[in-house]
């Protein structure tokens, strides 16, 4: 009698383990893929209102270059330039943030799919 070829006999308990492993690295996938279109929609609606205050900006300015007085220390333009400011910051921070939430990802990811699905 021949030994049992190891890659053609199964058992139970390793077949409902990767079943569990894969089942864990789906619900990860999902969630975080979830997260993401969220976040496209959230930085959308960010460049959407930087880009108005862009455009109400210009039209200040234009507003002022048709006066012939353009002035530099206009209150309107420095609040506009100031949201436009923030708007911008708050892009490279949500960016940021989502880099940062990637690699928590792929850690809790290695930590709950890596060990074997337990976790």
């Amino acid at each position: 009698m021949t030994a049992p070829d190891t890659y053609t006999s199964f058992s139970l308990s390793a077949v409902l383990s990767n079943l569990k492993v894969g089942l864990c690295v789906l619900r990860g996938e999902l969630g975080r893929m979830a997260t993401g279109v969220l976040r496209c929609m959230e930085a959308r609606q960010l460049r959407r209102r930087m880009d108005e205050e862009h455009a109400a900006l210009g039209r200040r300015m234009v507003e002022l270059l048709g006066t012939g007085v353009l002035a530099t220390d206009d209150a309107r333009i420095h609040e506009l330039a100031g949201r436009a400011a923030f708007l911008r910051d708050e892009l490279a921070r949500h960016a940021a943030g989502a880099d940062a939430d990637r690699e928590r990802h792929l850690a809790r990811m290695a930590r709950c799919c890596g060990n074997g699905g337990k976790g």
